[in-house]
């Protein structure tokens, strides 16, 4: 009798499928803002037969980057269900006897957060179910505070500080001047770390450009591979709507007198900065286009230092059926320079001699894409050529250029419970100048090769998503090789309705960059020694965190308490020691990357984001974090490399650089500043960010942002010693000491903006960065930016 059923219910499934066929084909848009909707999932099921109860036999595809979707299925009565996350699920029944078009607009479901992410798990997700610690942030706040660049806005997001353009997140990492980076920047889920420092070039990104901003905290280097060993940002570049829209933004600015008038150099002259940006979206049929430019003009407050850019940027994509082709160029032109140290505490904002050195030249990349979709597959071929040609004290002969090229197959399957999302990477790398050790290049080139295979399964159960996946990463540098794989797992559980907890543990890694294994020179007296036996750092991050969704009217956002553990083997760091021959005026003292053992970061952190309707005329943003952290070394008395001097002059230089009495080993503990202290260099162990916007009847904004970041505790001890502070190697005294005492207290920043929309399409607006001017130290014999003036006007038509 079983056999007759299973025989039937076969018979009954192939009649389905052999009746006619007929194509459904349509749009779907957002209800308001008729925006295309990407992803939508479209489920088939026919009236009246087994499988609209069972859902066993239902089929269906989803809708292309235009929004369009196209499905062949049997006459008959039939049911379509449309669902996409963060809307309100439609159903619509049909009698099939012929082809039709079916445009659908959904609605949003009002009564969820509708945050949504893609940076977690690579596919949409809503913030509240993702498995790891998240914070995002919009276009708006990026419009509001007038952001030139990406460190402009990045360094107001809960849990991140910069040190001289190196990203931390939850004290990470600390202070390696311009190369290594353990966070991951991307734009558009493509890397844009550069081939031989491994760093950001923050001025690239298109600010004019972004539609939202993605921050993973914690291990990612099993979706996103190696720099992704303190976590990810995701810059998401906007996609048009129907409706074409042209923004313009101007602005013009100047830096105010330091709080110590001993620091002003530029006497009674206008230290103007101004810059003006534009971009244009629109489809044109089957054709999403983006256009932006940029250009900044900073005449600066630090002496010789002034920074001129243009950047012009272009996004498109074109869908024929099933396929969509991209191709996106970012191209800049830049005039800068660089500061390493200042000429003593109280001419702050002159560069040390030497230590200031102007540079050149264009930085650019090309990503061509192409996107498949089939059914409930994705399949994406991606490429990035990322390029950056430098030229040092205007002399061709000096340059430091480098090209990196990415590229990706990803195959996703995803559907209502379940994501199964695959891939590989192919990466290389190239660097030229003439600083590599040349016992390592006779032409001054490097190069290399990096390939990796990922897996990751993201499955809905109920209340319950949890995710698990691994990567298997291998390096190839200049015939310097290395594999390693990663895992990870999370889960997130729905106590009750707003209410999710959720663990999670990832591992990563960090190759070491070129520049960190090969490259030797100096920047003024301060000498740079490359360390070809360098070896990967690995680590982990594990958490356990609770997520409040808080919905008050029609004010929406979340509450996020998380408590954290990451751990690193292997950290490698900037460690300032006797590295090169005993040879004056330096006798090898300098800066180079060592495996500084095991390190541990234990903490914890509170965050709400929130936004909307407060009355009827008045809407806020609040954007709040504090973390705190205890950064330290394992072993901070565990030797990583000995001592072995050279000569006379270099045993007397190692007793005053290192903190011990007749040293033979090299330890964290002797190499820092602080007695009988572990916690890692250059780090604040408390940070508080906050950001509040009110905006009154859509007309006046004001907006408040609040950064606060505790002393640092511990710095390398050689800065506090009389190399820099008593004419001993440098010919003047740095005050180094000095400032640790007085300026190195922790500080407090406040900006303010206020807005005013004039007409529809214009609002003007006036800012204040550091608005009581305070001063600060970002690290030693670095001070932080004086207190400036902008005046905004923007339209958008």
């Amino acid at each position: 009798m079983k056999f007759f059923k299973l025989f039937f219910i076969l018979i009954l499934a192939l009649s389905i499928r052999c009746n006619a066929q007929f194509t459904i084909s349509g749009i779907v848009k957002d209800s308001i803002s008729y925006k295309p909707l990407v992803g939508v999932s479209i489920k088939i099921n026919q009236l009246g037969s087994l499988n609209e109860k069972s859902n066993f036999f239902s089929f269906g595809t989803v809708t292309n980057s235009l929004g369009k979707y196209e499905i062949s299925i049997p006459s008959g009565s039939q049911k379509l269900t449309f669902s996409y996350i963060g809307y309100e699920s439609k159903t619509i029944e049909l009698d099939i006897n012929q082809n039709k078009l079916i445009n659908v607009s959904l609605n949003e479901n009002s009564s969820e957060l509708n945050l949504l992410v893609v940076s977690a798990s690579k596919f949409k997700q809503k913030i509240e179910e993702v498995t790891v610690s998240m914070d995002v942030i919009d276009s708006k706040l990026i419009e509001s505070k007038n952001c030139i660049t990406l460190s402009d806005l990045i360094r107001n997001v809960p849990s991140i500080q910069l040190i001289d353009g190196q990203l931390n997140i939850r004290s990470g990492s600390g202070w390696s001047y311009g190369t290594g980076s353990r966070v991951l920047v991307m734009v558009d889920e493509i890397p844009i770390l550069s081939a031989d420092q491994g760093e950001v070039d923050f001025n690239l990104i298109p600010m004019e450009n972004i539609e939202q901003i993605e921050v993973i905290k914690g291990a990612s280097s099993a979706l996103y591979g190696s720099s992704a060993l303190n976590g990810i940002i995701n810059i998401k570049t906007k996609t048009p709507s129907f409706k074409p829209q042209t923004t313009v933004s101007s602005f013009v600015g100047f830096w105010d007198s330091p709080k110590d008038p001993r620091n002003k150099w530029w006497g009674d002259s206008l230290m103007l900065r101004n810059g003006i940006s534009l971009s244009h979206s629109e489809k044109i049929k089957n054709l999403d286009l983006t256009l932006s430019a940029n250009h900044y003009n900073d005449r600066g407050y630090i002496k010789f230092i002034n920074n001129q850019q243009t950047r012009i940027s272009v996004n498109s994509k074109l869908v024929k059926d099933k396929v969509t082709f991209g191709l996106n160029l970012n191209y800049m032109q830049r005039k800068s320079g660089l500061f390493v140290m200042w000429q003593n505490d109280t001419n702050a904002y002159i560069p040390l001699g030497g230590t200031h050195i102007p540079n050149n030249g264009n930085r650019f990349y090309i990503d061509p894409s192409i996107t498949y979709y089939h059914n409930s597959f994705k399949h994406i071929l991606r490429s990035r050529i990322l390029s950056r040609n430098l030229f040092y004290n205007d002399n061709p002969n000096n340059k430091n250029n480098s090209l990196l090229s990415f590229n990706e197959y990803q195959n996703q399957f995803h559907d209502e419970n379940t994501t199964i999302t695959s891939g590989l990477t192919i990466v290389t790398l190239k660097g030229e100048t003439n600083s590599f050790n040349s016992q390592f290049t006779q032409d001054g080139k490097i190069t290399g090769l990096n390939y990796s295979a990922y897996l990751q399964l993201d499955q809905k159960i109920n209340k319950i998503n949890f995710s698990i996946g691994g990567r298997y990463e291998y390096f190839d540098l200049n015939n310097t090789k290395f594999g390693q794989p990663v895992f990870r797992g999370g889960l997130n559980y729905e106590i009750s309705n707003g209410w999710n907890l959720r663990s999670s543990f990832g591992q990563g890694f960090r190759f070491p960059t070129m520049t960190e294994l090969y490259f030797k020179g100096d920047i003024g007296p301060i000498n740079l020694y490359n360390n070809p036996d360098l070896i990967p750092e690995s680590g982990w991050t594990s958490e356990l965190g609770l997520k409040k969704v808080i919905k008050i009217r029609n004010f929406k956002g979340y509450v996020d308490l998380v408590g954290f553990l990451m751990e690193y083997n292997d950290m490698m760091e900037f460690t300032l020691g006797i590295w090169g021959p005993s040879e004056p005026s330096s006798y090898g003292l300098g800066f180079s990357s060592k495996n500084v053992n095991k390190a541990r970061i234990p903490g914890l952190e509170f965050t709400i984001n929130a936004s909307g309707l407060v009355s009827d005329n008045w809407s806020l943003g609040l954007l709040f974090g504090v973390t705190y952290s205890n950064p330290h070394s394992v072993y901070p008395d565990s030797s990583f490399e000995d001592l072995v001097p050279l000569g006379i002059a270099q045993i007397s230089l190692a007793e005053i650089a290192l903190n011990e009495s007749n040293p033979t080993k090299y330890t964290f503990s002797n190499t820092s500043s602080s007695v009988n202290n572990s916690t890692l260099k250059y780090r604040s162990k408390v940070n508080i960010r906050l950001d509040v916007e009110s905006v009154y009847k859509n007309k006046l904004i004001i907006g408040l942002s609040y950064q606060y970041n505790s002393k640092m505790t511990n710095i390398d001890y050689a800065f506090v010693t009389g190399l820099f502070n008593e004419n001993t190697l440098i010919s003047t005294d740095l005050g180094i000491n000095r400032s640790m005492l007085t300026l190195n207290n922790g500080y407090s920043l406040l900006d303010c903006r206020v807005k005013y929309n004039l007409k529809k399409d214009i609002t003007v607006g006036f800012l204040c960065e550091n608005l009581f001017n305070n001063s600060y130290l970002i690290r030693p014999a670095n001070l932080g930016s004086p207190r400036t003036f902008m005046f905004q006007v923007q339209s958008k038509f």
